[in-house]
């Protein structure tokens, strides 16, 4: 191959092509400087020697015209297939050379030197007009089989002709030698001709880019150079056996080497290449449809397909070893939350990370599998009995404890995990995949961040959460759910200071269905997001109705789900509630969970940010069980914590208990933020509550979770609204 520098547009040759003609130049100097005497011997090249050189390049000469003619493709370039005839011209012409050489036997004619240079002229005047119109002529466009046809013909008429002169008619043929005189100036002349021919095309070969020829421009500029030096032999030579003659010879069949590694690239190697190249393609394209057919595109894991065949397999081999498959069904806790605060992209981000994961951490026999979404599968083949499983399930909860770095955000992947166990719990993918699944919709329902075995008696409540699921789509149209309010009060003068609002849902079939029973199931199917738009109307259409008819409760709190917090429309939801009842801002409190506020996103702040806004108060439900990432709670303008009921149950009764609230509050003392204590359902605990400072509360104690027309018949509403009677509401609250 040629070495072309830098913004070079021309041919240059490879270090092995300067080699070549650097030694041939210098066997062209040693045979022109030798003696006279060297050159009138006439050993040097014998007529059987010359006879090996021709058949030798007449031979190569075949070769060319065979592999342009019958290359790769069907479809040849034209330049090549003109190459080809004209070295099918060349060939011909060379062996009437050789037979008609001197001391050859008669063929046809009688033999003489000077009819075998008639031909040896007219073959080296076609190799130079062949190389002068390759090296010039822009012959680029393809030629058919019929069109190969269309280019022999002529050719071979041509050669029929030449051939027929040289045979038959040598007296039309110009003198070139005259026994004991030598060559005459018409042999020389023509020599010279067909150098400059040559050296013509070299120089188009040289000044043509290596890159925009349909050949190797390098071989045909090696082949035209080569050709010229054989041409300045025979035109020094003064006796056909001399020393010229063989060198001529030599340098002739390296020429003609040269052209043949120039088709033979053309036409074998490079379609072979190709051939070779689109075969590792097609092996590549193949390979990617297998993974594309087979592995999850975002994490690289086996897809559901490949997990079902690999089960298969594995349920096959412990038939016959007597082992037991596993097959583990993950679903992240709160993914929705984490993609909808973080962003799709960084949500794919820790899918890929929670995927490397469970890889690293389940062993090697295992294979785990993304099935969409949040959710993967993990086939443990060939355990030597059930509670092998515990051990990898404890080591996945482990990890999966340990949060995850994803673009500076520290993200635990908590998941909930379904355990169906072959043969026991199926015989087959289908049915280790249903009971898998049903025990991890278990998990979920204990509390998230569990795992569960399968257990038959699953089913039933799998399907009743799927009926509640159903009726619940429609349940705000049937007016199924309302609200009950749960009294909040200041510890100290016992004041009322506000209502919670509470949802529940009167089931025509089932009766009142807990809010822990459907709620969970609303977050999950996105029904959170329309229900929690209603719950804000009717609380903020029930408070402002309070306010007409001077019930003395002054703030009305309405819990926000987490996915209502990543919602765009949620500050538009509450603008419209706030102006269809008419209630003043301030009497609207919006409770939001840690889970909400796992990260401190620009559209959170953005939310919060639009939300103080409109002078709505904030606070934060259920303080300390969620991620309890404190550095939030000094950038978002929240007004209040609620401290969880599981602290404040254990008040009393153990000593961290105290600890941990006395911490809450005083942590909120020092934002500037007040405390409310969820579950307060003794004066011994109110007490405690009242010395460590905490200042409001709501529970058993004060109130249970009522209807309005319940909770207007509380005393302590009724004489509070007894003491207020006569004054407006407005200066009554």
């Amino acid at each position: 191959m040629s070495v072309t520098s830098a913004g070079s547009t021309g041919t240059h040759l490879s270090p092995s092509s300067l080699w070549v003609l650097a030694l041939s130049v210098l066997a062209l100097i040693f045979v022109w400087a030798a003696p006279l005497s060297v050159h009138q011997q006439t050993n040097w090249f014998s007529v059987s020697t010359h006879l090996i050189c021709e058949v030798f390049a007449i031979t190569v000469a075949g070769l060319v015209f065979c592999v342009s003619w019958h290359g790769y493709r069907n479809v040849q370039p034209f330049n090549i297939v003109a190459l080809g005839c004209a070295f099918l011209v060349i060939a011909l012409l060379d062996l009437m050379h050789a037979l008609s050489y001197k001391g050859m036997p008669d063929f046809v004619t009688e033999a003489g030197p000077e009819k075998a240079i008639n031909f040896w002229l007219a073959a080296r005047a076609v190799l130079a007009v062949m190389l002068v119109s390759l090296a010039f002529l822009p012959w680029r466009w393809p030629v058919s089989w019929f069109g190969r046809i269309l280019l022999l013909v002529p050719t071979l008429a041509f050669t029929a002709l030449v051939i027929h002169q040289g045979l038959y008619h040598p007296e039309h043929w110009p003198r070139t030698f005259i026994a004991g005189e030598g060559l005459t100036t018409f042999k020389i002349a023509a020599e010279w001709t067909v150098i400059a021919f040559l050296l013509l095309a070299a120089y188009g070969f040289w000044r043509r880019p290596q890159n925009a020829a349909p050949f190797d421009a390098e071989g045909l500029l090696m082949a035209t150079l080569l050709s010229a030096l054989a041409g300045l032999c025979f035109t020094r030579y003064v006796q056909l056996n001399g020393l010229y003659n063989l060198l001529g010879h030599l340098l002739k069949i390296a020429a003609y080497i040269y052209v043949y590694r120039v088709v033979f690239v053309t036409c074998v190697r490079a379609p072979y290449r190709a051939l070779e190249e689109e075969t590792r393609s097609r092996a590549v394209a193949e390979q990617r449809a297998e993974q594309m057919a087979f592995h999850d595109q975002l994490t690289g894991l086996p897809n559901l397909a490949l997990l079902e065949d690999r089960t298969a397999q594995a349920l096959s081999s412990s038939q016959r070893d007597g082992t037991h498959v596993a097959l583990l069904f993950l679903d992240l806790d709160h993914f929705k939350v984490i993609n909808n605060a973080l962003g799709h992209q960084l949500g794919d981000q820790l899918l890929r990370e929670v995927a490397r994961v469970l890889v690293d951490t389940v062993p090697t026999t295992a294979t785990v599998c993304r099935v969409g979404g949040d959710e993967f599968l993990v086939l443990l083949p060939g355990l030597p009995a059930v509670d092998f499983a515990a051990t990898v399930l404890e080591q996945l909860e482990e990890r999966l404890a340990t949060p995850l770095v994803i673009d500076g955000h520290d993200i635990p992947p908590d998941a909930s995990i379904g355990v169906a166990i072959a043969p026991g719990d199926g015989e087959d993918f289908t049915a280790l995949l249903r009971n898998a699944e049903t025990a991890m919709y278990t998990a979920k329902q204990a509390g998230r961040k569990a795992w569960r075995y399968y257990d038959p008696t699953m089913d039933a409540q799998v399907n009743e959460r799927l009926q509640l699921s159903n009726s619940l789509r429609s349940a705000l149209e049937r007016n199924e759910l309302v609200l009950h309010y749960q009294l909040q009060f200041d510890l100290f003068s016992r004041a009322v200071i506000g209502a919670e609002a509470l949802l529940r849902w009167q089931h025509p079939e089932l009766g009142m269905v807990p809010p822990d029973r459907f709620i969970p199931i609303a977050e999950e199917n996105g029904l959170i997001v329309p229900i929690g738009a209603w719950v804000l109307g009717e609380a903020c259409r029930q408070a402002a109705q309070w306010r007409a008819e001077g019930v003395p409760i002054p703030v009305v709190a309405v819990n926000i789900a987490s996915i209502q917090l990543h919602d765009p429309s949620l500050v538009d939801t509450v603008k419209e509630a706030l102006h269809a009842s008419g209630l003043p801002a301030s009497a609207l409190e919006l409770e939001l969970t840690e889970s909400g506020l796992i990260q401190d996103t620009e559209q959170v702040q953005a939310t919060i940010d639009a939300l103080k806004a409109l002078g709505v108060s904030l606070s934060i439900d259920d303080f300390g069980t969620g991620y309890s990432c404190l550095a939030y709670l000094r950038r978002l303008e929240v007004d209040q914590l609620k401290i969880d009921k599981s602290f404040v149950q254990l008040l009393n009764g153990t000593p961290d208990g105290g600890a941990i609230v006395a911490a809450i509050v005083q942590m909120a003392r020092t934002l500037g933020l007040d405390t409310l204590a969820e579950g307060v359902e003794d004066e011994a605990t109110a007490e405690a509550l009242r010395h460590l400072g905490c200042r409001h509360a709501q529970g058993y104690l004060y109130a249970r979770p009522l209807p309005n027309d319940a909770l207007l018949q509380l005393p302590v509403l009724q004489q509070a609204s007894a003491a207020s009677r006569g004054r407006s509401p407005a200066r009554a609250l």
